[in-house]
């Protein structure tokens, strides 16, 4: 379960920044979609990290790929949901 809520903040925060600079700041399409997928990518890392600063341990336990790679996952979803859905070719 923990790895859909990872999914879907990386979907939520791509979809977010890619309509944001895309609609509010008048940025290109690809620029939109690759600072989405970025931040989603960022986002992800520093959760992590975060989980591993509060665990006070630096192990491949405490940080946890499959929940980066769940947000990165998300993130390519909300890349997916930009170019089908709000057409941003």
């Amino acid at each position: 379960m923990d790895k859909l809520y990872h999914l879907i903040a990386g979907l939520v925060i791509c979809t977010a920044v890619g309509l944001g600079l895309y609609y509010l700041v008048g940025c290109t399409a690809n620029f939109s979609k690759g600072a989405g997928l970025l931040t989603a990518f960022s986002a992800g890392a520093i959760k992590e990290t975060w989980d591993a600063y509060r665990a006070k341990s630096w192990t491949v336990k405490t940080w946890n790929v499959f929940d980066f790679l769940a947000t990165c996952v998300g993130g390519f979803a909300g890349i997916f949901i930009l170019i089908t859905v709000f057409k941003m070719n």
